[in-house]
């Protein structure tokens, strides 16, 4: 595991800043939810000098014909956090990678064998911010 948890977003949205946080002193996460098209990670700090939590935001409409529900746009940004934690054993910096905003649409199949023909590619959203609150 690596030491640190690099997220691309910092306090204000298109900042420019990349956030570390420091991965052995993370308690847990305390919730992922996604609502008005925005998925939110809080993660809870343990440690009592660095007591506080970091509150992660990426956005992603769900419902209609982006193959999201709000339980699949959470699960993604899950995995993702969970990937990040394992990733890079021993090394010093792991990133929070991207998730998707829209998945890739095939075209109607007609049993046709052969290359299978994409309608909508699949795009990822970046993190919009991630503030620390003591």
């Amino acid at each position: 595991m690596a030491q640190f948890l690099k997220v691309n977003a910092g306090p204000v949205a298109d900042d420019g800043i990349e956030t570390l946080i420091q991965i052995a002193e993370i308690g847990g996460v305390t919730s992922i939810t996604n609502a008005t098209n925005v998925t939110t990670l809080t993660i809870q700090m343990r440690n009592p000098k660095t007591t506080g939590t970091y509150v992660i935001k990426v956005p992603g409409e769900t419902g209609g014909s982006t193959g999201y529900t709000s339980a699949l746009r959470e699960k993604d940004l899950a995995d993702e956090y969970n990937k990040a934690l394992t990733a890079n054993p021993g090394g010093v910096v792991s990133t929070l990678g991207a998730v998707p905003a829209l998945k890739q649409t095939p075209a109607a199949q007609s049993g046709q064998d052969g290359k299978i023909l994409i309608t909508q590619p699949a795009t990822w959203a970046q993190y919009t911010t991630c503030i620390y609150t003591p």
